[in-house]
């Protein structure tokens, strides 16, 4: 714990060095606690005969309480993103992913829905759970597909995420049916504290994510073991807290110059990993390729499986195929799928400096 203070107290400080802000315009607020409640997980119904084993439906998890409603800052900053309209190559457009293989049999556990759902209008921004700017971007309802959340760089907002992520990742995922949901963290009401030591986002938001979740699966027809999150800088630490804090369903995770800060254990299980940094010249306050392989090391030996690359192209600098390859790592890691798929090789898609710790 002296550690994480200490970590975190030379995050605020280098914080208010680089953007020059300072305790007046930016307080840092409290941590959660680092230990989340173990949640357990339904396996696979037991086989009658030589029938196949019948999965059972996913559990559903008692509802959230409300997340607070006072007031929470954001810190002018700034992220180092793609240029607009940045493209890769073709994903594959198949109305569901490739078998990912054998799984051990784990379950999502769903949230239950808690109030009122909202309607996920491509090209709205929906207030949900004490959140007020989250960016949905998505295909028609009822075909099963895929869910991804989507957390900015410190001073960038949601429009982020159209920036970031290729838009043939997008394509593929609104084509599916699927949603892309992109939240703006100066519109969390939260004040549960952060996963970046910035204050871009809120561990409160987590409970927007859980009622995005819920109507998702119950209103939209998303597929309960395509749950993913990516996002870039304090937005891929708000990506591996997610990994660490919501188990119980985000399936895989690709921080983009992110990872995690030793946020604590796993709620369930330890999500598929694909980190991307840009190696020892990724450093704003921090080196994220040493905070990218932390974490990926904290999957490993939770069990899970684990993709670093190191593109050496700086902060959030993944190029567009990078991305791509790792949407497409994402869709191959449905919830529970163990082994993994990529166990036996990396595809041909992955670029070479990819690599399996």
């Amino acid at each position: 714990m002296t550690q994480q203070v200490a970590v975190r107290a030379a995050l605020v400080v280098g914080t208010w060095a680089l953007w020059g802000c300072g305790p007046d315009n930016a307080e840092p607020r409290d941590r959660a606690a680092d230990q989340e409640p173990t949640v357990s997980i339904p396996v696979a119904m037991p086989m009658a005969g030589n029938a196949a084993p019948v999965a059972p439906p996913p559990t559903m998890m008692p509802a959230t309480a409300p997340a607070p409603t006072d007031g929470a800052t954001d810190v002018p900053g700034m992220s180092e993103l793609p240029p607009d309209g940045m493209d890769g190559p073709p994903v594959t457009t198949d109305p569901l992913p490739p078998d990912p293989g054998p799984t051990d049999g784990l379950q999502p556990m769903i949230p239950a829905v808690n109030g009122a759902c909202p309607d996920f209008q491509d090209g709205s921004t929906i207030s949900v759970a004490g959140h007020d700017g989250v960016l949905i971007m998505s295909g028609p309802a009822g075909m099963g597909g895929p869910l991804l959340f989507y957390w900015h760089g410190t001073g960038s907002s949601s429009r982020e995420a159209t920036r970031t992520l290729p838009a043939s990742v997008r394509n593929d995922i609104t084509s599916q049916g699927g949603i892309i949901a992109s939240f703006n963290g100066r519109d969390s009401s939260g004040t549960e504290g952060d996963c970046s030591g910035t204050g871009a986002h809120n561990m409160a938001d987590f409970a927007a994510a859980d009622q995005i979740v819920a109507c998702a699966v119950e209103n939209h027809g998303i597929d309960p073991r395509r749950i993913y999150s990516t996002g870039c800088s304090a937005g891929g630490l708000q990506t591996g807290c997610m990994a660490r804090q919501r188990s119980e369903y985000i399936a895989a995770v690709a921080p983009n110059s992110g990872g995690g800060l030793g946020r604590g254990g796993f709620t369930s299980y330890a999500p598929a990993t694909f980190t991307m940094h840009g190696g020892s010249g990724d450093n704003v306050i921090i080196n994220f390729g040493d905070s990218s392989r932390s974490f990926g090391a904290a999957i490993q030996a939770g069990g899970g499986f684990w993709i670093d690359c190191n593109h050496m192209r700086g902060h959030c600098g993944a190029p567009s195929d990078l991305y791509s390859a790792a949407w497409e790592f994402l869709k191959a890691h449905p919830y529970g799928t163990q082994p993994s798929p990529y166990e036996a090789g990396l595809p041909a898609d992955v670029p070479s400096y990819c690599e399996t710790p």
